[in-house]
């Protein structure tokens, strides 16, 4: 009855065992933290480029078919706010109006109460019937911001007018 068969762990080969388990937990813990991060933020992002899309899309249908003779006047910017809008010969409003999108004098309420449209956010004509829509949006939550730009035409009717005239 000797002790020469009984094998156990000695104490250096359990701390070892103990810290190569820790350094491997401490690295799944990091991965699954920095999973969560990654997913919270383009969960975010998601939602920011959802939102622009529906904004953009809505402005492009009504001004893309929008004719100069029908806009009555254009406040890009309105004096000393940060609204930006056209009003039509029927008096309705399309554009940023206190932070608020507005289509023809309907308020576009966002798809998501988490999200807010910034005062930066403005209509900037760049030349001659063709404007710049600078969209900013902003997660209230994580404060990550979305900025678009697009570009679009308005129908110059007036030239055609002023060519029926010669005629």
């Amino acid at each position: 009855m000797g002790m020469d068969n009984e094998r156990g762990e000695t104490l250096v080969e359990l701390l070892a065992a103990i810290v190569l388990t820790s350094i491997i937990g401490v690295i799944g813990y990091s991965l699954l933290i920095s999973g969560f991060s990654t997913y919270d933020r383009v969960k975010d992002e998601s939602a920011l480029r959802d939102e622009a899309d529906l904004i953009i899309a809505s402005l492009i249908n009504e001004l893309y078919p929008l004719k100069n003779s029908e806009i009555k006047n254009s406040y890009l910017p309105e004096n000393g706010t940060d609204n930006y809008y056209f009003v039509l010969e029927n008096d309705e409003k399309i554009g940023f109006i206190n932070n608020t999108v507005f289509i023809r004098n309907r308020k576009i309420n966002l798809s998501d109460a988490n999200i807010q449209l910034l005062s930066n956010t403005q209509i900037v004509e760049i030349s001659k019937d063709r404007y710049r829509i600078r969209l900013v949006l902003k997660i209230k939550d994580s404060n990550q911001t979305l900025e678009t730009i697009s570009e679009i035409g308005i129908i110059n009717d007036t030239l055609w007018e002023v060519g029926n005239d010669e005629t």
